[in-house]
C-alpha cells in the first residue's frame, strides 16, 4: 500500500463514523422522525427476543473494558490512547446528559406502545452512554494497526450494541447516533493527545492501569447483582477468559519473565 493510500485509509477510519453519524442525526432531526424510527426499530427487534438483546447491551457496559485489559502489557499505546480518550468521552456525555435533560422513551411514551427490556430509565437520554463507551473503544482500536476484517467486525459489534439500546426501549435513535458521534470523536481526540503526550507509556503507569482493569474484571465476577440477571454467567465467562488471556502479558509487564 502506497503512502497516499495509507493516509486516505486512515482518514476514512478517523472521520467516516462521526461524519455519517452527524448526517444521520441531522436528517432525523429535520424530518422529525426520531419517535417513528424508535418505534419501528423497537418493534422489529422483538423478533430476536429479550435474551439476545440483554446479552448484546451489556457489552456496552463495564464488560466492554475487558477489551482494554487484553491490551495491557501488549499494546501500551492503545492503553494510553484509551485512557486519554476516556476523558474526552466523559466530557461529551456529562456536559450533555444533565444540561439537556432529554427524557427517555419510558417517560414519554405509553408503555403499551413499545417493548421494554430491563429497568424503565426516565431521564438524561442524550447521548447513549453504552453506545458512547463502545464506539470509544472500537474507535481507539480502529485507529491502530489491525486487520481490516477485525476492524469491520468491531464496528459491526458497536452498531449492534447501539441498536440494543433501542431494542431495550431506553434510548432514542438520536441518542444512539449521538453516542456513536461523541465516542468516536473522543477516540480521535485521544489519539491526537496521546501521540504528543507520552507520559502514559511508562511502565509504572501501565502497571497501575493494568491493576485497575484487572480489578474491574474481578469485580464483574464477584459482584452481587446485575440489571440483566440472565447475562451474569455470560459476563463472568468473558471476565475469566479476559483474565486468562491477559495473564502472560501482565506477568511480562510486571517483570515476571520465563
Amino acid at each position: 500500500m502506497s503512502e497516499d493510500s495509507t493516509i486516505t485509509h486512515l482518514q476514512a477510519w478517523r472521520w467516516g463514523v462521526p461524519l455519517l453519524s452527524f448526517i444521520l442525526m441531522l436528517l432525523l432531526w429535520l424530518l422529525g422522525a426520531n419517535t417513528q424510527l424508535f418505534l419501528a426499530l423497537n418493534h422489529a427487534a422483538t423478533n430476536l427476543g429479550d435474551t439476545l438483546w440483554s446479552h448484546v447491551t451489556v457489552l456496552g457496559d463495564v464488560v466492554s473494558l475487558l477489551i482494554i485489559l487484553l491490551m495491557c502489557g501488549r499494546r501500551p499505546q492503545i492503553v494510553w490512547h484509551f485512557i486519554v480518550a476516556t476523558l474526552f468521552a466523559i466530557l461529551w456525555t456529562q456536559s450533555l446528559k444533565s444540561p439537556l435533560g432529554v427524557m427517555r422513551p419510558p417517560a414519554v411514551l405509553d408503555m403499551s406502545q413499545f417493548h421494554l427490556i430491563g429497568n424503565a430509565f426516565m431521564g438524561n437520554s442524550f447521548p447513549s452512554g453504552h453506545t458512547t463507551t463502545l464506539f470509544l473503544i472500537v474507535g481507539v482500536l480502529c485507529l491502530h494497526r489491525f486487520p481490516l476484517s477485525f476492524k469491520l467486525g468491531l464496528l459491526g459489534l458497536a452498531i449492534l450494541v447501539g441498536m440494543s439500546r433501542i431494542a431495550c426501549g431506553v434510548h432514542w435513535p438520536l441518542d444512539v447516533l449521538g453516542g456513536a458521534f461523541g465516542g468516536w470523536l473522543a477516540a480521535v481526540a485521544g489519539g491526537w493527545v496521546s501521540e504528543r503526550w507520552k507520559i502514559g507509556l511508562h511502565d509504572y503507569f501501565q502497571r497501575v492501569v493494568a491493576l485497575l482493569f484487572l480489578g474491574i474484571a474481578l469485580w464483574i465476577i464477584f459482584r452481587d447483582s446485575d440489571e440483566f440477571v440472565v447475562t451474569v454467567p455470560f459476563q463472568i465467562l468473558l471476565s475469566i477468559l479476559a483474565i486468562a488471556f491477559s495473564t502472560p502479558s501482565l506477568l511480562r509487564l510486571f517483570g515476571y519473565k520465563r
